[in-house]
């Protein structure tokens, strides 16, 4: 029980750590539209939260059956 405790909660902080990265930083080699700015953070906080989401569904309802 611990290890799967302790494994979501490793997945958790890798995807809070690359969702901050992709919040934060801008393209440099693209310069963004005035708009951009205005979409990607609301992008990426809606990605964290369904990923976050199918994790903690994943970790409760995993079938632990092994025959």
């Amino acid at each position: 029980m611990r290890n799967r405790w302790r494994d979501v909660l490793i997945r958790i902080g890798l995807a809070t750590l690359i969702a901050w990265i992709f919040a934060t930083t801008s393209l440099p080699f693209i310069p963004a539209p005035q708009w951009f700015a205005y979409v990607q953070v609301p992008v990426v906080v809606f990605v964290f939260i369904c990923y976050i989401g199918k994790l903690l569904i994943d970790t409760f309802f995993y079938d632990r059956y092994k025959p």
